[in-house]
């Protein structure tokens, strides 16, 4: 059995951690000989993942919206070469919207959900078209991640290029307690449930083995949280600065903090453990908006997060996101008011984009949308009642050339893709 997992192109790089979580459940769980292959690119041309992947018995392609365009040039082209190759498409997009994915020619079958236990099912001799991954209830049972097989160090040596540190991430948890209305990320490990879904924690004890030896292996000088939410509570923050300080690891790192969820006791942990940056979704100034998009935190607890991340000497990076339906340009005026009281060392700010999952998708609108021409940082198309997509655009353009000199380097990437970006992000 030969298995090829790709990860198709997007700008925006970042390690395949789940396909290198399922390539290691593979190999950990399949029945008889399996030849794992993998080609990420970014970095790997499409003659070369065709060659690759070519005599595969399976190919599986993790893929986000503007990803997927990509995945199914790669899946025809393949299966021109190999008719009996098996097309797999796993990830947001094909979790989002699994029936339009099987619509598309090149694709043979997509996977719902978590992909370990499903893929290994494929891999056996499944061949539904539509295979629903069940999530894994305990994630101290899961191989780790196979970080030789994705190359790992590809991404560390352009993270390095980008920011000027080797890092690369972690996962400590699957599910979101939070079900904003811009984001997809319940499309694939579900809507929180206290019973039926809850959040599932990574033993912090194997955690820190995880980040050592991946430490050691790559050199490291950083690391951050893959987790969408890494602070679902103060316990588990503070349990994990416990034992990486009892351990005496001192390698910097930073994590995406939902502000609901903080404590000025938190704060104090991660800053003794060695966290140098924050990484916070603000999203908007307006009350208003921060109601409608139900992220679940105020314009004062933004401020109250940021003061106790400056008063512990953590640097703080803020998202922010515009276009919200009903958002108007006095709610933008507020947005740019709290960048200027909060003052991130790090600033971004992005357009809605109404990706497949999220509460904001509407297929009557949106089911022909090219997802591989547009995304959060750029579109031709989303609008609101008061603000046309020119309009959102221009306010963009004010707004990173206002707080410049601390812009994210996704937005400098995309103003010059020759650069090499200085922030510290």
């Amino acid at each position: 059995m030969k298995v090829t997992l790709v990860q198709p192109r997007y700008f925006n790089i970042w390690e395949a951690l789940g396909l290198g979580y399922i390539g290691a459940y593979l190999k950990a769980h399949h029945r008889g000989p399996i030849d794992v292959n993998f080609f990420q690119a970014f970095f790997d041309g499409d003659a070369e993942i065709v060659r690759g992947a070519a005599d595969s018995d399976v190919v599986g392609f993790s893929c986000t919206s503007p990803a997927f365009a990509h995945g199914v040039a790669l899946a025809r082209a393949i299966k021109a070469v190999n008719p009996r190759a098996w097309t797999v498409f796993g990830g947001f997009h094909p979790s989002a919207v699994p029936e339009d994915c099987l619509a598309v020619p090149g694709v043979d079958a997509v996977v719902r959900g978590e992909g370990e236990r499903a893929f290994l099912e494929i891999a056996q001799g499944n061949r539904a078209r539509d295979v629903k991954g069940d999530p894994v209830d305990d994630l101290d049972t899961l191989p780790l991640p196979d970080r030789a097989l994705i190359r790992n160090e590809r991404d560390i040596a352009l993270a390095h290029r980008y920011t000027g540190k080797r890092m690369t991430s972690f996962q400590s948890c699957r599910v979101c307690p939070l079900q904003c209305t811009f984001c997809a990320e319940r499309a694939v490990t579900g809507v929180f449930n206290r019973a039926s879904n809850p959040v599932r924690v990574v033993d912090p004890r194997r955690l820190l083995d995880e980040i050592q030896a991946v430490s050691a292996r790559y050199g490291l000088d950083h690391f951050k949280f893959v987790d969408a939410t890494w602070n679902t509570s103060p316990d588990k923050v503070i349990a994990f600065c416990r034992e990486k300080l009892a351990r005496g690891v001192r390698l910097p790192w930073e994590a995406n903090v939902h502000a609901a969820f903080t404590t000025r006791e938190m704060f104090r942990w991660m800053r003794e453990a060695g966290c140098v940056q924050i990484n916070v979704g603000c999203e908007s100034g307006s009350p208003r908006v921060l109601r409608a998009m139900r992220k679940g935190i105020s314009v004062e607890r933004l401020e109250q997060v940021f003061a106790w991340a400056r008063e512990f000497g953590i640097e703080r990076r803020g998202f922010f996101i515009m276009g919200l339906p009903g958002e108007t340009a006095d709610d933008l005026r507020l947005t740019e008011s709290l960048v200027e009281r909060l003052a991130p060392e790090v600033f971004g700010i992005t357009i809605v984009c109404p990706y497949p999952g999220t509460a904001l998708y509407d297929p009557a609108r949106h089911r022909d949308v090219d997802w591989s021409t547009t995304d959060e940082y750029a579109n031709d198309f989303w609008s609101t009642p008061h603000l046309s997509n020119a309009e959102l655009k221009a306010w963009q353009k004010r707004l990173t050339g206002r707080f410049r000199d601390r812009i994210a380097w996704h937005h400098r990437v995309l103003e010059d893709p020759g650069i090499v970006p200085l922030s510290r992000d």
